[in-house]
């Protein structure tokens, strides 16, 4: 799978959850997130443009799902951590 270039966001009130949406996707125009997961209701921008590898090991993290969800839904939350789920 080719990279992704996303731009992430962290929960301003879990500083351990984040957001991935497509590069240049304004995070207050989903409503999916933060039905899910009340933490998402505040975001604030950790990283722009940042080119995201499915394949690439990143600590904590489910790469593929998030690349998966990116793809089908247009976004992805994941929780940064040993204890990531």
């Amino acid at each position: 799978m080719s990279h992704l270039t996303v731009d992430l966001y962290q929960s301003a009130t879990n500083p351990d959850k984040f957001l991935a949406l497509p590069a240049g996707t304004d995070p207050t125009t989903l409503t999916g997130p933060m039905v899910f997961d009340q933490d998402f209701g505040e975001v604030k921008r950790y990283q722009e443009a940042f080119e995201f590898d499915p394949d690439e090991n990143y600590a904590g993290v489910d790469a593929a799902k998030i690349a998966a969800d990116i793809l089908t839904i247009k976004w992805a939350m994941y929780k940064r951590g040993a204890d990531a789920a």
